[in-house]
């Protein structure tokens, strides 16, 4: 009974598991797949995706196969074109508390669908935001350091009692004291000269 107590004390005080949280990489492939759509007409096309940011292109994708559309990337001018492009990724954190952050993850995406000519037949844009709480022991083990996108600072700790009231209260104690005891003496001194 003893052993199971400890057990259970054990795995409560380790709190959330890193696998319980999904990374800033899984989060920005969740966000781009949510984001671009495409019409349920459309089963096969040809996709034109930037450089950048490799992973979302491979969720993207295997969404689509999944799906059943046949996805081409080289010329086939026979097919409809997608071209996408990512106009901004970015990751921040605000603090919540001594161990709790708060992650905010940002995906630009802007979309076109070209029919076979190169005419453009539809732009989309959205800028999807995924935002929850993690613990700020998890924050490495959530960044990829593979993709600067994917990390992002950890920001300033929030100054503590003493900085936020005990510091002020002292100088503003000692300023008083130093007025009321600069015109005590002052007034003195005129009293004391005065026949």
């Amino acid at each position: 009974m003893r052993r199971f107590l400890l057990f259970g004390l054990l795995c409560w005080g380790l709190g959330v598991p890193a696998g319980a949280q999904p990374t800033n990489l899984a989060r920005f492939q969740e966000l781009a797949r949510s984001c671009l759509t495409l019409p349920d007409t459309l089963r096969a096309f040809r996709l034109e995706a930037p450089d950048t940011l490799p992973y979302i292109r491979t969720a993207l994708e295997a969404r689509w196969l999944q799906e059943g559309r046949r996805v081409y990337r080289r010329d086939t001018s026979a097919l409809p074109t997608v071209r996408y492009r990512i106009d901004a990724a970015r990751v921040a954190y605000a603090r919540l508390d001594h161990d709790r952050l708060q992650r905010t993850v940002t995906l630009a995406l802007q979309a076109e669908l070209l029919d076979p000519r190169g005419r453009l037949l539809d732009v989309r844009a959205c800028q999807p935001v995924a935002v929850d709480t993690i613990a700020q022991a998890l924050r490495d083990r959530l960044e990829h350091p593979a993709f600067p996108e994917t990390q992002a600072p950890l920001p300033p700790e929030r100054p503590g009692l003493l900085e936020r009231y005990v510091i002020p209260a002292v100088a503003l104690v000692a300023t008083t004291l130093s007025v009321y005891l600069l015109f005590t003496l002052r007034s003195r001194s005129g009293d004391a000269s005065s026949p």
